[in-house]
């Protein structure tokens, strides 16, 4: 019996590493590998992938050439009271993940293994983050420069993230966001080990035409495409 728990066990171990492995190996391989930026002067749109170390968002111009503050107006994401100067808040940032951890889990103190577990076998419903913000570099950034078409797709891509009802409205998250400035919606899919928040970014970037990763669950594959 022992020798069966042993391998066991050691099958168990060596999950994780394997995990990494392939996180590593097809973070390598590029796709949309022919992307070329488009300048600003030659009508590009300027956006930005950033991170906090562990997950990654976009964030994209808060008015033009998209207006987001027709579908998150300031005063439904931000508290006007808390905020000195609200038309600073020219940048939107989105991400996407599990629902209970990204309402529950405010800091890692704050995560416990039921959480984790069900995020990671795809129990749990999703959620949207919208953030308003007056410096895309707050985090650690990566500019990427896209053409009005990719960034169509982008926007596309990004509005597919959201849960709507019948009547085709966002339903919002009764919770607080973790700042004055966000809020957060219903989402779309599951989160899995296989679509992480990071991959799910990953996959937005690969429907705008943007060299990225083949998978990427970790946020560093895609910032190594975009050197």
């Amino acid at each position: 019996m022992w020798p069966w728990l042993i391998r066991i066990a050691l099958a168990l171990a060596a999950l994780p590493v394997l995990y990494v492995l392939l996180a590593l190996v097809l973070g390598l391989i590029p796709v949309n590998r022919d992307f070329v930026p488009t300048p600003s002067d030659d009508g590009g749109v300027t956006i930005y992938l950033r991170t906090n170390g562990v997950h990654a968002d976009l964030v994209l111009p808060a008015a033009a050439p998209f207006d987001w503050r027709h579908i998150f107006p300031l005063d439904r994401v931000v508290d006007l009271a808390q905020v000195a100067a609200p038309d600073a808040l020219q940048w939107v940032a989105f991400g996407w993940g599990d629902r209970a951890f990204y309402v529950q889990t405010r800091t890692w103190a704050d995560l416990r293994a039921g959480t984790a577990a069900d995020a990671l076998l795809g129990l749990g419903t999703t959620a949207m983050h919208v953030e308003y913000l007056a410096r895309p570099r707050d985090y650690r950034v990566q500019r990427i420069d896209l053409s009005p078409e990719q960034y169509e797709a982008m926007v596309a891509a990004l509005q597919a993230g959201f849960m709507r009802d019948a009547g085709g409205e966002l339903r919002r998250i009764d919770a607080p966001g973790y700042f004055a400035t966000d809020v957060f919606f219903e989402g779309t899919g599951r989160y899995t080990l296989w679509l992480t928040c990071n991959e799910w970014i990953r996959r937005v970037l690969a429907a705008a035409g943007v060299r990225t990763a083949v998978w990427s669950p970790f946020d560093t594959a895609m910032f190594w495409h975009l050197r």
